[in-house]
């Protein structure tokens, strides 16, 4: 099961709702293929699919950019056969630098710094499960 969150900054009025975690629709690859709709995701995902050998792991996540601190919340997938391998990333769509996923827990202060104003810290406040 997934759950929602409301990002706050301390500083200004940012605030972004993010879902995060693990959905029905991310039991399979054919479940995930169907709603994909990057192209390119969507030819990966159809090499692994039928593969008996294929491991993946897929679910929502945080990814923030190190360098500009832009915030991005998307499927996190990877998928492992005895042939090929594959694991997401997300390029910054302010800066281009590759983003990490980050973790976050409810009302804990997160050391992510806000978007928008840059001096803010941003906390995370729990708002529903989703599946």
């Amino acid at each position: 099961m997934g759950e929602a969150y409301k990002l706050d900054c301390d500083s200004c009025v940012f605030t972004k709702n993010i879902f995060v975690g693990f959905g029905f629709s991310y039991m399979s690859l054919e479940s995930i293929a169907s709603f994909v709709q990057d192209t390119v995701l969507k030819r990966r995902i159809g090499e692994f699919i039928g593969n008996p050998s294929t491991r993946n792991d897929a679910y929502d996540a945080l990814y923030v950019c190190p360098v500009c601190q832009a915030i991005r919340n998307e499927l996190f997938i990877e998928m492992i056969s005895d042939s090929s391998q594959y694991k997401i990333s997300y390029a910054c769509p302010r800066c281009a630098s590759v983003m990490e996923q980050e973790h976050i827990e409810n009302n804990v202060p997160a050391h992510l710094s806000c978007p928008a104003c840059e001096k803010g810290k941003l906390k995370a406040t729990f708002y529903m499960d989703w599946d």
